[in-house]
């Protein structure tokens, strides 16, 4: 949707403004707001000559009282400019012109140099991110290796702690099959001896 006049103007004043900053060196002053016309809200000014009524024609055509009739801008183009003959100095206006092309030039460059600077930055901490991704990955699978290779060595420790238990327990057994073995003939040398 296009912009109103108003609306187009404010954001001509705001953008003229945030690059007042960047065009002009410290120490200039302001610049002036740019006040545009605001179209006609008039009725008439819509209404097409052919549909208006033969009476009403010199409503359009003729100035109200207390209306001072000026050139057209048809007129005022026909008419020759000024030329060199005439005198008029535009060394000023260029001169202007080119310094303010030389400093949208710097400050175009200096946003260059900005942007190159983000580019080089954004591709250093990436390459940074995907190699510590990357190793992330390698070690990840070490672990994982390392974690596999613990649990078949806990497996491996827990049937041989079950042996060890059963071997225990039979050693257990066996000792006490050798004690009441050993009570058994300690009674019958008591026996003998008597």
């Amino acid at each position: 949707r296009p912009l109103s006049p108003r609306a187009l103007g404010a954001e001509m004043n705001a953008i003229a403004s945030s690059l007042y900053h960047l065009l002009h060196p410290p120490g200039t002053p302001p610049l002036l707001p740019i006040h545009l016309s605001t179209p006609s809200t008039s009725r008439r000014a819509g209404i097409p000559e052919a549909d208006t009524p033969p009476r009403n024609r010199p409503l359009l055509t003729t100035p109200r009282p207390g209306c001072e009739v000026g050139e057209s801008f048809t007129a005022a183009a026909r008419r020759p400019g000024p030329t060199m003959a005439h005198g008029v100095d535009c060394s000023y206006v260029e001169t202007r012109l080119r310094d303010t092309e030389r400093r949208m030039m710097a400050a175009l460059e200096l946003v260059n140099l900005r942007v190159s600077y983000q580019v080089d930055v954004c591709t250093r901490e990436s390459l940074e991110f995907c190699t510590r991704y990357h190793d992330g990955q390698k070690d990840r699978a070490v672990v994982r290796a390392e974690i596999e290779v613990l649990r078949s060595e806990r497996l491996a420790y827990e049937k041989e702690g079950i042996h060890t238990r059963e071997a225990l327990a039979k050693s257990e057994a066996y000792c006490r099959v050798l004690e009441a073995r050993v009570a058994v003939f300690e009674t019958y040398a008591r026996r003998l001896e008597w």
